[in-house]
């Protein structure tokens, strides 16, 4: 009978995002079938090394960041990761940092490329190449946080504000008039150098989730967020100031046409793995926020649920994921 192959479940990272990560790992690895896989959670500390647990949440080795196996620094006790499950938000996978070393090292990986994810992970970026498909966005204006005392538009209030490159709504908030702008934009530019200021969108806000397996993309059930405020800020993505209804409650019409957006941004912008791309739904148009790379994977998260409800364990889209890594790795002849 074969060993069961050793998994990194990757977590932690430099960015606000640590303590929802761990929480991702720790379900992730509840999740995964033992049988088959020998789950080790290994946080990238912020100091920027490996740090190793093994089941029992003790540290067992350290890493530097680019000898994740041992190798390069001959250490005997080396793990044979040959597959990361990236649970890492935020900084610096969803950015594709992380991705080009876990190249170097021979290691395959469960979220997208590094292109994809550069690309994705700045929102202005991602809505510019979105509207050139035919996808509707949101108006408005991205500015450097260099020319924010000179910044002038042209939106009605409320507006929007939140950073360029950043997730998990960290720095973004809901302004009502030209009073709260500036300061707003300087709390956002905290986050990243490029701050957006959109118009807001009144509507129902949805999420779509999805995952490509033997070149088929499987889409689950439309999730609509319904948060205790305006929008779906940090305390309602995970401080439970949210209701999330799966399946959503949507005409026919408009669920076909956000199977349609999201699987034209699934293709164009070249995803792997487990992706989230959130919408607003506004009578029969739809705008998208988002595209989520690296979704939160924990147990009050959105695709846990939805992977429910499609009729999947969540050991099964593990299971899944895990070996679709191993698959593109072998195309592109990394391991």
């Amino acid at each position: 009978m074969a060993q069961p192959l050793e998994i990194a479940i990757l977590f932690g990272g430099t960015s606000e995002e640590r303590g929802i990560s761990a929480a991702s790992a720790q379900n992730v690895l509840q999740s995964i079938d033992k049988k088959l896989f020998q789950p080790y959670l290994v946080e990238l500390t912020a100091e920027n090394f490996w740090s190793i647990h093994d089941a029992d949440g003790q540290e067992v080795a350290r890493r530097p960041l680019h000898d994740l196996r041992g190798n390069l620094e001959g250490d005997v006790s080396s793990y044979d990761f040959q597959v990361a499950l990236v649970v890492i938000h935020g900084m610096p996978a969803e950015n594709g940092a992380l991705q080009s070393l876990l190249e170097a090292q021979g290691i395959a990986y469960t979220c997208c490329s590094m292109k994809a994810s550069c690309v994705t992970f700045d929102k202005q970026l991602t809505k510019t190449i979105a509207e050139s498909l035919g996808i509707q966005c949101a108006k408005g204006y991205a500015v450097h946080t260099d020319d924010m005392e000179s910044f002038d538009f042209f939106l009605n209030y409320p507006v929007i504000v939140k950073p360029n490159e950043s997730g998990s709504s960290y720095g973004v908030q809901k302004i009502e008039d030209e009073s709260e702008l500036k300061r707003a934009m300087s709390t956002a530019g905290q986050f990243a150098d490029v701050v957006l200021v959109e118009e807001f969108i009144i509507g129902r806000e949805v999420a779509v989730g999805l995952v490509k397996v033997e070149n088929t993309l499987h889409i689950f059930p439309i999730t609509e967020i319904i948060p205790e405020g305006d929008f779906f800020d940090y305390e309602a993505k995970y401080e439970g100031k949210s209701e999330e209804i799966t399946p959503a409650s949507l005409e026919s019409s408009i669920a076909e046409k956000l199977y349609e957006k999201s699987t034209t941004l699934y293709n164009k912008f070249g995803l792997n793995g487990v992706v989230r791309i959130d919408f607003f739904v506004c009578e029969e148009d739809v705008f998208l926020i988002e595209i989520n790379t690296i979704p939160g994977m924990s147990e009050a998260s959105i695709i846990p649920q939805q992977c429910l409800e499609y009729g999947w364990s969540l050991e099964q889209l593990t299971t899944h994921i895990i070996r679709e890594a191993l698959s593109r790795a072998q195309q592109r002849s990394i391991i």
